[in-house]
């Protein structure tokens, strides 16, 4: 992917924020009662779909990755092919949301759990919220389908001894809740 395509799609998702004052944001992290710092979603939103880049890059995915990244719209109701919307906890460091049209093929979360973020000090995410844009009801048999994509692509990568994780509905129709987290033996551990 060309640096020069990622900066000018990061000046422009940083134009259409400031110009909106991040109310889009305010209101998503409020809906899913994160902290009140829409800033943290700007700066991580930013970082996450650059990381997105680089695996893209390293994949050979480029023609994939120019379809996510022309969706990745700061107003998700610009971006018409999104079906849902990832919001990524990387442990109260930052946030991210980014917009996809399927529930997989785009985003590789268990490179992204594995993923070193240098500026925050940490490695991965925490929490993940899987949604649809406009934060319509996700049917059961869609989050069902949510599920199997998500333990697929974590799967994949890792073992039931590495990650464990779990999916949460029950908190909100408009969303599915996941957390991800390593598995520590404790009999090594001390």
């Amino acid at each position: 992917m060309s640096e020069d395509i990622l900066d000018r799609w990061e000046k422009d998702f940083r134009t259409a924020a400031f110009a909106d004052g991040l109310a889009i944001f305010r209101d998503h992290l409020r809906r899913l009662d994160l902290p009140y710092n829409p800033h943290l979603m700007l700066e991580g939103t930013i970082r996450l779909v650059r990381m997105c880049s680089c695996y893209a890059t390293v994949d050979d995915r480029k023609e994939q990755f120019d379809k996510f990244l022309a969706m990745q719209t700061y107003d998700p109701a610009k971006a018409t092919e999104a079906r849902y919307a990832y919001t990524f906890d990387i442990f109260g460091k930052a946030f991210a949301r980014v917009l996809v049209q399927t529930k997989e093929g785009t985003l590789d979360l268990a490179d992204l759990y594995g993923t070193p973020w240098n500026d925050y000090q940490v490695v991965g995410f925490h929490h993940l919220w899987v949604s649809h844009p406009d934060w319509s009801r996700l049917p059961k048999e869609e989050v069902t389908e949510i599920e199997s994509v998500i333990t697929s692509d974590l799967r994949f990568d890792y073992a039931d001894d590495e990650i464990d994780f779990w999916c949460d509905d029950s908190l909100d129709e408009t969303c599915l809740f996941v957390t991800v987290q390593d598995v520590y033996d404790d009999d090594n551990d001390a």
